[in-house]
C-alpha cells in the first residue's frame, strides 16, 4: 500500500467516525470518537508533510547537480 492509499483509507476512517459521532448520545463516547477523529487527521497531515519534505529534498538534490 503506498502513501496515497494509505491516506486514502485514513480520510475515509475519520469520515466514518465523524459519521459515528453523530450517532452516540453519550458525550464521553462522543469525546472518545472525536479524539480518535483528530488523531487520523493527524497521521494524515504527518504523511502528507513527509510526501513533502521527500520532494523538497529531491528538489534540493536536483539543484546542486546544477
Amino acid at each position: 500500500m503506498n502513501d496515497y492509499d494509505m491516506e486514502a483509507l485514513y480520510e475515509r476512517l475519520s469520515r466514518q467516525r465523524l459519521d459515528d459521532v453523530a450517532k452516540h448520545d453519550d458525550p464521553i463516547d462522543r469525546l472518545h470518537l472525536l479524539i480518535i477523529c483528530l488523531a487520523e487527521r493527524n497521521q494524515i497531515l504527518a504523511m502528507r508533510i513527509i510526501r513533502l519534505e521527500k520532494r523538497v529534498e529531491l528538489l534540493e538534490r536536483l539543484l546542486d547537480k546544477q
